[in-house]
């Protein structure tokens, strides 16, 4: 009789875990809508262009512009953000309240890097620049291999690793072009610095490339002086922003 009981019980227990396992099981498997915007960390007023991936599906889209997205998944999905010179980011509504479509803002970090004291960057030539100018928006295939190339080119890392489609392929080939946008203004700020144009460390090329915000049809067309005297004015205003932003802190 006590073998019964014992058996008895322990179909009880096993038959109550099933119970209280299955809506949670139910939960995370609902499907949700994402909606975000995505914003640099360190200055909430600059929207950025970002990939956003669903690990689970192995796909990505782009955000449109203002840096706002719309993304569906399982609420046990695992999401993936970045953008060109920024660190991912990963969410997941999986301990969330149960929703249909989750809010979000998503700030991202620019990543850290760096600079080695003995390093010296070439200061390449307006005519070597003219030519990777003409050449932003083409087609370009970069490989990775190893942990390294995670975090030296996380979006290319992040689609050779999970992107099976040719509408993440597009994605990451956006973000890409941004990418190359960034090295070629870093390449014209150290030919300016060297001339005189700007006054600037390489530390800050980055922030003054995101508040630059300079359109890709400039960039690609403008001849070597229009250009520089579109970079200097703005960089003028950057300085101007700068000075008024210290002033207001004292």
């Amino acid at each position: 009789m006590k073998s019964l009981r014992n058996i008895l019980f322990i179909f009880i227990c096993i038959h109550c875990a099933n119970v209280y396992a299955q809506p949670n099981s139910v939960v995370t498997s609902s499907p949700i809508t994402v909606r975000g915007r995505v914003y640099d960390k360190n200055d909430s007023s600059i929207y950025v262009a970002a990939i956003i991936i669903n690990k689970r599906t192995s796909t990505g889209q782009t955000s449109g512009p203002g840096g706002i997205f719309t993304i569906a998944g399982l609420k046990s999905d695992t999401f993936l953000l970045t953008a060109g010179g920024y660190e991912v980011v990963r969410i997941c509504f999986r301990d969330s309240l149960p929703k249909d479509v989750y809010q979000i803002r998503i700030g991202l970090q620019m990543k850290t890097t760096t600079l080695n004291a003995v390093s010296i960057y070439p200061v390449k030539d307006l005519g070597e620049i003219k030519k990777e100018r003409d050449a932003i928006g083409k087609d370009q295939t970069r490989q990775t291999v190893g942990i390294v190339d995670a975090v030296s080119s996380p979006i290319t890392f992040m689609y050779e690793r999970f992107s099976r489609d040719g509408k993440s392929r597009e994605a990451v080939a956006i973000l890409e072009n941004e990418d190359r946008k960034r090295d070629i203004l870093k390449d014209l700020f150290r030919t300016y610095v060297r001339a005189g144009v700007i006054v600037m460390d390489e530390t800050e090329f980055d922030s003054f490339i995101n508040y630059l915000n300079l359109p890709e049809s400039i960039l690609k067309n403008a001849s070597d002086y229009d250009l520089a005297v579109v970079i200097r004015q703005q960089y003028l205003r950057y300085r101007a922003a700068q000075d008024m932003h210290n002033h207001n802190q004292h």
